[in-house]
């Protein structure tokens, strides 16, 4: 019986260890089995989204010079593509016809009114009527309406610049005869560029007078400062018109036209949470990352939002103090034991 009872206690005891041995050993696998894998630790931080549009660059102001009236053209003072100034004249037309009326009418009308000052004088002694008097005053100011045309026909035959700036090309020589509303040159101010872009109504709290944007041509970052805002969305494509003022760099001009984009800020969000862009596994129809909890992963479906150089805005999906992977992401699958290696 004793014997009996010796080998019983023995049978049990190889039985105990035989199963510690094996746990053990199943523990050991399990570890070894664990992804190994880093960790991005999601905490909320400040973020200003930044929108990308195209722009129209213009002069500050630009026109078309016209002929007001038809003529010959009897001289030209302008270079093509030269800098102007202010009043400065740019062609004159045949306007030989006028000087010589406005040189009668002159004449006239100083005759007229020397005849009205008399019959005035006579008035007071009755050495002329009322009547005539009026009728003097009433030639005078016919003879000066008629001044006023023909100085205005002057002034408009001898053009002149409106505003200081660069002249384009033209195609006509002395001797021309142009027609009312052909084509003389084209003058435009371009030490300031104006630029416009549009942006859709859902940025308009983004917007306001006085606000820096930045202004991207060629290689060239440029600033400029938003000057005006269209206070009416276009129906058709919901969008907001607004216009910037860009100074033009001293050693290199841009010349309108030219393309550009605009670089704005718009919606800062105080808590906005972050993730390494490598940490989103993207698909056809949705954006995934995997979460680090009690040693395993959780897959977890996510909505993304505008991108950083190196981050990505998560709209939704996680919480903040989340753990998700940054590393090992082809071979993670849901539920799958993990190891943490480092968490940034």
């Amino acid at each position: 019986m004793k014997k009996t009872t010796h080998f019983i206690f023995a049978i049990t005891l190889i039985i105990a260890i035989t199963s510690c041995n094996t746990n053990e050993v199943s523990t050991q696998a399990s570890v070894a089995s664990a992804l190994q894998v880093e960790a991005y630790k999601v905490m909320p931080q400040p973020f200003t989204n930044e929108l990308v549009t195209t722009a129209h660059l213009m002069a500050e102001e630009q026109i078309e010079l016209m002929a007001s009236m038809a003529g010959q053209v009897l001289a030209i003072y302008f270079k093509e593509g030269e800098k102007v100034k202010k009043g400065q004249k740019l062609i004159r037309l045949d306007d030989r016809s006028w000087k010589a009326q406005l040189v009668g009418v002159n004449a006239e009308l100083d005759a007229t009114q020397k005849d009205y000052d008399r019959k005035k004088e006579l008035l007071s002694v009755e050495g002329s009527t009322q009547e005539e008097v009026d009728n003097a005053q009433s030639q005078i100011e016919i003879l000066k309406s008629q001044v006023q045309q023909l100085q205005i026909n002057i002034s408009l035959a001898n053009v002149v610049a409106p505003f200081s700036g660069q002249l384009g090309m033209r195609d006509f020589s002395e001797g021309a005869f142009l027609k009312q509303g052909d084509l003389i040159t084209t003058l435009s101010a371009n030490k300031q560029l104006k630029v416009g872009f549009n942006l859709a109504q859902t940025h308009a709290k983004s917007i306001e007078i006085g606000k820096t944007v930045l202004v991207l041509v060629g290689q060239d970052t440029l600033e400029a400062k938003i000057y005006a805002v269209n206070p009416v969305v276009d129906f058709q494509t919901r969008t907001i018109n607004v216009r910037a003022l860009l100074e033009q760099k001293t050693n290199r001009t841009i010349m309108p036209g030219a393309f550009a984009e605009v670089l704005i800020t718009t919606n800062l969000i105080n808590d906005a949470l972050l993730i390494p862009t490598q940490a989103v596994v993207p698909s056809i129809s949705e954006q995934t990352v995997y979460v680090y909890k009690n040693g395993k992963a959780v897959r977890k479906v996510v909505v993304i939002g505008n991108r950083t150089a190196d981050k990505v805005h998560i709209v939704s999906g996680i919480s903040a103090g989340d753990t998700v992977l940054t590393t090992g992401l082809l071979a993670v699958k849901d539920g799958m034991d993990l190891k943490i290696q480092s968490i940034k």
